[in-house]
């Protein structure tokens, strides 16, 4: 077996985008924001841990970049390692603050305690054309997609019934957070342990 091909079988890091940067960005402010219903302690706890996921997340998107400069072999396309933000992506953001803003103006005149519903839910919606500008990654990005929206229908149905907003803070609020970090926590830890090949 020759040198080259000892080296094309070694493991390739997946990448730490600058998207998972800040979509685990939203997710430590959810998780930051929306833990006042815990207990003090509890509240600290989740805080704690909230931050250093984020931490690994930042040493994971610098390790990308150190490779990417260096030209180490990454999993996926290089394209999307590297920041790059097309018209439709301003676009799809644009549609979402206006509806997020637009929907928070409306909810918070009937059920206060849905706003956190509401966001969930269009976060998650605007997930899925998302997906259809990377390629890699793309599976992830659905996935969280479907986890946000569950979670914003969840809470404003707990809105709607219960009133209680401190249920829907946790379920819609934390919830989101979690999945939020948690997904790009995941492709940190591979991105961290997987050895590079030099090209």
């Amino acid at each position: 077996m020759s040198s080259h091909q000892s080296l094309s079988r070694q493991p390739t890091i997946a990448p730490t985008t600058i998207g998972h940067v800040i979509g685990s960005s939203f997710g430590l402010v959810f998780v930051l924001v929306n833990s006042a219903p815990f207990t003090p302690w509890l509240r600290i706890g989740a805080s704690v841990l909230a931050v250093a996921v984020f931490l690994v997340i930042l040493a994971a998107f610098g390790r990308t970049a150190r490779l990417s400069r260096r030209g180490g072999a990454l999993h996926g396309e290089a394209d999307d390692a590297v920041v790059g933000f097309p018209l439709r992506y301003w676009i799809i953001v644009g549609t979402e603050a206006i509806l997020l803003f637009g929907g928070l103006a409306i909810i918070q005149q009937f059920e206060p305690a849905a706003t956190l519903g509401w966001i969930a839910l269009v976060v998650g919606v605007h997930f899925f054309p998302l997906s259809r500008l990377w390629s890699s990654g793309r599976a992830q990005i659905v996935a969280i997609a479907y986890a946000m929206t569950v979670l914003g229908i969840v809470g404003l149905v707990l809105a709607f019934t219960t009133h209680n907003m401190d249920i829907v803070t946790l379920v819609s609020g934390v919830g989101s957070g979690i999945v939020l970090l948690g997904t790009a926590f995941i492709v940190a830890i591979h991105t961290l342990t997987q050895r590079s090949v030099t090209r």
